[in-house]
């Protein structure tokens, strides 16, 4: 319906629960927030229930819930947050008028933090775009820390190879960091693999050596920034001058 519903983390949550209950499953079997996560990542995927990879009986019944609680979902006219993407691909999918109308009206499209995008959403993405149409994307690879939501870090790599004929432009003078935090991070960052590559620099010298503190809890990490603080304003710094990143 047109007034639809969009549920969030704890509507979808409880919702997966009534799904659940609606046909006896087993909650210490199928926990719901496990559920939860399945569902979503299938979604990311472009996958409805009928077409997600069956392994096992474990499997099949996970897609037998789902089946269920997209049809509860319909039926009570609300959707999740990844069911309102599946369903606007689809709907570009298939309807060509649709589709050839945006891809006409954008002609310059700009997406930020590349490296979070998820399968789904570059599927989107290259519908969206038609083939008049520039594409920038920013992004860092280095930077991807939501793969646990499903995004995509490999990404980042496909749109450099689909889209060859553009132009790559690397960012790699820092603002932000001295040279002795650079160091440490590219030092680090390299053991990674599968990187697309880059190498930050800054001309803002080489700052402080770079101390590193293990703190045994949050309590404890408080405590020795605490003192830090008080110790700089002994010799003489303003509070006002000092600040804490975390």
């Amino acid at each position: 319906p047109q007034s639809f519903q969009i549920l969030d983390s704890a509507d979808q949550l409880s919702a997966v629960k009534r799904a659940l209950k609606s046909i006896n499953a087993d909650e210490e079997r199928f926990p719901p927030k496990q559920v939860e996560y399945f569902i979503n990542a299938a979604k990311e995927e472009g996958k409805r229930a009928k077409e997600v990879d069956i392994y096992d009986e474990h499997s099949r019944r996970h897609a037998d819930i789902y089946a269920v609680y997209d049809e509860q979902c319909q039926r009570e006219g609300v959707v999740d947050f990844a069911e309102l993407l599946l369903r606007t691909y689809e709907l570009l999918t298939r309807n060509e008028i649709l589709r050839h109308h945006y891809q006409s009206r954008f002609r310059h499209i700009l997406v930020d933090e590349f490296q979070d995008t998820n399968r789904l959403q570059y599927r989107w993405l290259k519908l969206f775009a038609g083939p008049e149409t520039r594409l920038f994307a920013v992004g860092d690879d280095d930077q991807s820390i939501y793969g646990f939501r499903g995004a995509n870090v490999g990404n980042l790599a496909e749109f450099e190879k689909e889209y060859s004929k553009g132009k790559v432009v690397r960012l790699e003078q820092n603002y932000r960091s001295q040279g002795n935090i650079l160091d440490a991070a590219n030092a680090l960052i390299s053991n990674n693999t599968q990187r697309l590559g880059k190498n930050l620099w800054t001309s803002a010298g080489q700052g402080d050596p770079l101390r590193v503190f293990e703190g045994e809890s949050d309590a404890d990490e408080a405590r020795f920034i605490a003192e830090e603080v008080a110790a700089l304003r002994r010799e003489g710094m303003r509070l006002v001058d000092i600040a804490v990143l975390y």
